[in-house]
């Protein structure tokens, strides 16, 4: 018996390049997802840093504000200086970080 030789179709053609391409585009679609997640990752860690940033603006925008203000000038004349008004008495605790390193004491009596 004689083989018979058929003739290659174009459609056998045109299925057996699409499976390729299908082929091919599958491959490549596990190395794309872990790009958009590290993609998704970066835009975090930079929405994270914007905020922590706009914070600070916040901070140091508010707090330039008020340096001019009496009561900022008085407050820091007190806490950096030992300014005092006429009749006033400071204390000074001298083993202040002693106490605040110290445990705190049970009090008896109560639940």
């Amino acid at each position: 018996m004689e083989k018979k030789r058929g003739r290659v179709r174009p459609f056998r053609i045109l299925s057996v390049c699409l499976g390729l391409a299908a082929l091919v585009m599958l491959s490549r679609f596990p190395a794309k997802a872990v790009s958009l997640e590290r993609q998704q990752e970066q835009l975090e860690l930079a929405a994270q840093a914007y905020y922590d940033a706009q914070s600070e603006h916040n901070r140091l925008t508010t707090e330039l504000a008020e340096i001019n203000t009496q009561d900022f000038i008085e407050r820091t004349a007190r806490r950096e200086y030992g300014y005092c008004w006429y009749g006033e008495i400071i204390y000074e605790v001298s083993n202040l970080e002693e106490l605040k390193a110290a445990q705190p004491f049970a009090v008896y009596g109560q639940e």
